[in-house]
Formats: structure tokens, sequence, C-alpha cells
């Protein structure tokens, strides 16, 4: 299930829409969630949800449809108020690209937010979309020049104003191809991967070099101020990596974690001594990932205890005196579970509608609580959209 909101740690950053078993579990006591119906939306996935102002809040994926042996998708946007008792559908223009899934959305304020995906590479760019207020219009980010790109795509993305906007991505660069001897017609490419960041000035998207881009995979951006940008993702030998922009350069930051290896796939941040940081980290070649979270108190990184039977951190939210995220156990559980004045909630399982499995792809906190977002697969083997409020 690595591959929901196109995070994932493969060159293949597509939504995969394979089932997780979920064992037998019970929802913690204190955790009050309440399923949206979301019967009218049809098989959907849905990969994020983001608080858009004090009074909106969105949900994003892509709706999925079966036509003989195939499975068309086209983008989904819901969008409720705080005073609204429903969601409603925002319409979208599809992308070029068949995935037709948003990677991250973000947003200044109702009238001006962005979208990012993947590489289209029938339009040799990069596809993002911004609205503002009304509709939604199709904006290219440019690929690097003279470059043949086996694969790429836009992660993340933080809109702090207008004119000040950061998206972070992956290159799959293709050094050489040759014929394949065993297999007329097709060839042989020799690939290596590479960091992208991208900067939107008000009039276009413009690439910004990114300081040994072939050492790094970077996952999530969020901006502060136009001398204070981080970047977090893994390095190439699968260690947590953390990259600052003080307004002329970039530098690597430590993160310390008691682990082997790991990576950093959320940041959040509520000012210049208060930013956070999720992920997993592994203990061992055999764990599939536990828990890692890490605070920047305007000094340094510091890792912040999480509990033991935690697994990996999906998604990372700001939430009253604390944080809240949403993730996976080892076993394939999704939970959410919240840090509040220094205390970890017990994880919690949001109650399934049905017996296929379910996966967690985002949380944000808003003010009905956290609201939580992902799918869940039935015997068709098409998607049910799972959209939860209320957990705290």
């Amino acid at each position: 299930m690595s591959g929901i909101r196109v995070r994932t740690r493969t060159a293949v950053a597509v939504l995969a829409l394979a089932a997780v078993t979920v064992p037998a579990a019970t929802a913690h006591a204190g955790a009050r969630w309440s399923a949206a119906d979301l019967t009218d939306v049809g098989h959907a996935a849905l990969t994020g949800v983001t608080r858009v102002d004090g009074d909106t809040t969105w949900a994003y994926g892509v709706k999925v449809r079966q036509e003989g042996k195939v499975q068309p998708r086209t983008p989904l946007l819901l969008a409720r108020d705080d005073d609204e008792r429903s969601w409603r559908e925002i319409p979208m223009p599809a992308f070029a690209d068949r995935a037709n899934q948003i990677s991250s959305i973000d947003a200044v304020s109702q009238q001006d937010a962005w979208a990012v995906g993947l590489y289209e590479e029938s339009r040799g760019a990069f596809l993002t979309q911004r609205w503002d207020g009304t509709e939604w219009r199709v904006v290219d980010a440019p690929a690097p020049d003279g470059t043949r790109l086996a694969g790429a795509g836009l992660l993340d993305v933080s809109a702090r104003t207008a004119d000040d906007v950061w998206a972070v991505g992956w290159l799959i660069v293709v050094d050489s191809e040759v014929p394949n001897p065993n297999k007329p017609g097709g060839t042989i490419q020799e690939t290596h991967a590479e960091a992208m960041l991208q900067h939107w000035d008000g009039e276009a998207w413009h690439l910004v070099p990114v300081p040994d881009a072939t050492s790094l995979w970077t996952y999530s951006v969020t901006a502060l101020a136009d001398d204070d940008v981080w970047v977090s993702g893994y390095t190439m030998d699968d260690r947590p990596a953390m990259l600052h922009y003080d307004g002329s350069s970039w530098s690597r930051v430590p993160v310390p974690y008691d682990g082997v290896n790991g990576e950093l796939t959320d940041l959040e941040a509520r000012g210049p001594n208060d930013v956070w940081a999720a992920g997993r980290k592994l203990v061992d070649d055999e764990d599939p990932g536990h828990a890692l979270l890490a605070h920047w108190d305007g000094r340094s990184w510091k890792q912040v205890p999480t509990p033991a039977d935690a697994g990996r951190v999906n998604d990372l939210t700001l939430a009253p005196a604390g944080v809240a995220v949403a993730g996976e156990q080892p076993d394939g559980t999704p939970y959410v579970m919240r840090l509040h004045h220094g205390r970890w909630s017990r994880p919690s399982v949001p109650p399934g509608g049905t017996d296929g499995g379910r996966y967690l792809t985002s949380v944000a906190w808003t003010p009905r609580g956290l609201t939580a977002v992902g799918y869940e697969e039935g015997a068709t083997g098409l998607p049910s959209p799972m959209l939860l409020t209320g957990g705290r």
C-alpha cells in the first residue's frame, strides 16, 4: 500500500489500489468517529485532506470505474464548510496522465489554491492546477531541459502567498538506452533518481537547483517565509533527510533518530521555532516500520518519543497543543493518534464499513475534531472512499 498520496519509496509513484488485510479491532473508546455518507460519489479513493481556511475543508483523490478490463480514473475534490452537514463535489479538470492522481493540494485562501500531480510526457511538463475561487486552471511546471525522463512527479506543495509557492518531487533520469536482445523492439534503460524543487513566483514555475540532488528523494515542503523553507525526505542510503532554505542557499540539517534506516514524509509548521516532521524508522532489516516524529525548536531537530506499537506515519497535522498523525501498524492496521500536551493517545482504529482492506492516507484538524480520509476495498476490487470525522 505504499503508493497512496504518491509518497512512495519507489520510482513508480502512482496510486496502488491493492488491499490491506485488517485484523479485527475495536476503536479506542475516546475516539468517536463518524463516517460521511459518500454513496453519491461512487467508487473512489481519497488520498488527502487539507484545511483551506477557518471555514472550509477539502478532501481529494480519484474516482474509479470499471469499463470492461480497464478502470478509468478522474480527479475527485470534495468540500465542506463548517456549517454544512454534507460534502459537495467541486469539478476538476482531468489530467493528461491517465493516472489522474492529485498528489497534494494547499491553499492560500478559498480564492487561491494549488494542486500538483505527475509528469505528463505528452505535455513535456509537470501538471499543476490553480484555483481562483471559481474554477481550476491548468498551469505547466517545467521539466529539466535536455533530460529524458523515465518517470517523474510532484509530491507536495506549500502555498504561502500568491507569489510564493513551493513544490517538491522526483525525477527518474534516463542515462542510457540500448536494444534488448531478448525482446525484439524493446530496450534496456540505465536510470538514476534525483530530487526536484520548483518555485512559483507569481508569474511562472521555475526549477530550483537542489544540492546533491542525486543523493536525495524529496517528499514534503513547508514554507514559512521567503527566507525560511523546509524540505524533508530521505537519502539514497535510506536515512531521514532535511533541507533548509535561508533565502540565499540550501543546507542539510541533521535529524537524530534511533533507527538504522527511515524517511521523513510529511512536514507541518506553526512558525519558525515550531516545525514538525513525521515518517517512519526501521530498527532492523526485518522491521516494516515504526512511527518517527521530530520537532524543530528554532535551534535543532529532536526526535519525539512515540508509542512502541505505532507503525509508520503516512500523514501529519497540527492540532491544539500538539499534533495528530495517521498511519498503519506493522500488520497493516490503519490508525490515528494524537499528541496533546506531550502525551499520546492510544492508537485508535476507525471502524470500517465492510470486511475489505482499509487504508488511511491523510488527516487534518478541523473545528469538528480530526478528519481522516482513505479508502476501503470490498469484493469487487473497486475502492470505496472513507471520510471520518470527530476523532479526538
